[in-house]
């Protein structure tokens, strides 16, 4: 009597992984499958490469999708160029600025303090403070030092991301 509820429970159960396989197109796999790609004078649908000779699309087809993707790799090339036009700011051009030039280049400080012939303007970015230390010099003051410095005490200084923060700041404020 055991025997045949075993042998029931065992087939049922068999039938339900034989039946649990999908196929690709169940399983999303036809979606991860780039769908045109244009190579010379070939094109390639799905992974199955087709001359163009051969195909029901005509030659016009295949030249405005070059013509497209031309134009697409012109446009990259032209963002690419715009970012290095971007004038990137280096932190020693501010020694020797009058304290004028420097709040015209860098704009007005988050936080000055004063101490007698000294005083110390902060800027607050988001990576990093830069602190710029002024001197008086003949009834002007004049930057004679500076200082990046993480925001957190004891925190690890990216120069890297400090100055990219200091650069993508200066250019939002120029324009």
């Amino acid at each position: 009597m055991k025997k045949i509820p075993n042998k029931i429970i065992l087939n049922l159960l068999l039938i339900l992984l034989l039946n649990g396989c999908h196929t690709l197109q169940h399983n999303g796999f036809q979606d991860k499958i780039p769908k045109k790609e244009v190579k010379g004078k070939n094109i390639i649908y799905n992974n199955f490469k087709t001359s163009s000779k051969n195909s029901k699309i005509g030659k016009e087809t295949t030249e405005e999708v070059t013509q497209k993707l031309k134009k697409n790799s012109e446009l990259e090339n032209l963002k690419k160029q715009k970012k290095s036009r971007q004038k990137k700011f280096n932190l020693t051009s501010i020694l020797k600025l009058s304290e004028t030039d420097l709040l015209k280049r860098l704009g007005v400080s988050d936080f000055v303090k004063f101490e007698g012939k000294l005083k110390n303007h902060q800027y607050y970015f988001s990576k990093c403070f830069l602190d710029v230390f002024v001197i008086k010099k003949e009834n002007d003051y004049y930057v004679n030092f500076f200082e990046t410095r993480p925001i957190k005490l004891d925190g690890t200084l990216k120069k890297e991301e400090c100055l990219q923060d200091i650069n993508t700041k200066l250019n939002i404020t120029k324009k």
